[in-house]
């Protein structure tokens, strides 16, 4: 029975579903984690774009994960899982089969260090949630080389769009925050109730100690 399933199941059509549906969700998910983390990104809309940001991430890891199977189960070109977990000994397009298994290697990172993003810290969350552009990138060869209709007009136009909007949206979220710019200070910042804790402690012991804005008149 379970053969008979596996004979007249459609897995081509399978594999190339969910292998172009993944792509289309990891790149939602990469821009969305993008767009949030813009300055110009508050309130609602920011809780929004980071709930469906971790939606089409995880979506995106599952579409994967049945891409894969379905390429050991399929009868016209099956996959050995050696093929599938060993990066680059594939068979058939053995560059581009590596890149997407460690693509899905580096999804895997990214989203298990963000459910332990309080344990691992910010500074070691951070540096795993920048392979999210390595990976993209990855998935995005992965699809041109090895998809059977990477050479269709329409499906072209989708690889330079993704691309293209991956890059532009980062060096556009890099230059709101050039243009912020960062707080600028000469020493220790000091406030206002520091500044009269000084001054009342030199009136009582009578000394002259001048403040910095006497000492710029």
């Amino acid at each position: 029975m379970a053969q008979w399933i596996v004979d007249y199941l459609p897995t081509w059509n399978i594999i190339r579903i969910s292998g172009i549906a993944a792509y289309v969700l990891l790149f939602a998910g990469v821009f969305l984690g993008i767009a949030q983390g813009m300055p110009i990104a508050k309130g609602r809309p920011k809780a929004v774009m980071f709930e469906w940001h971790t939606r089409t991430t995880w979506l995106a890891f599952g579409l994967g994960i049945t891409h894969a199977l379905t390429l050991v189960i399929d009868h016209y070109s099956p996959f050995t899982w050696r093929e599938l977990l060993i990066p680059f000994t594939a068979s058939v397009h053995p560059i581009g089969t590596g890149l997407g298994t460690l693509a899905f290697y580096g999804l895997l990172i990214v989203l298990l260090s963000s459910d332990l993003r309080n344990k691992l810290g910010r500074k070691w969350w951070f540096m795993f949630h920048m392979l999210s552009y390595p990976v993209f990138a990855g998935l995005l060869i992965h699809g041109m080389v090895t998809g059977s209709d990477s050479g269709h007009v329409i499906m072209r136009l989708m690889y330079v769009f993704t691309g293209i909007s991956i890059i532009g949206i980062t060096v556009l979220r890099g230059l709101m925050r050039e243009r912020k710019g960062p707080e600028i200070t000469i020493g220790p910042k000091r406030n206002e109730s520091e500044s009269m804790k000084d001054r009342k402690w030199a009136e009582t012991y009578g000394l002259a100690v001048p403040l910095r804005q006497e000492q710029l008149k």
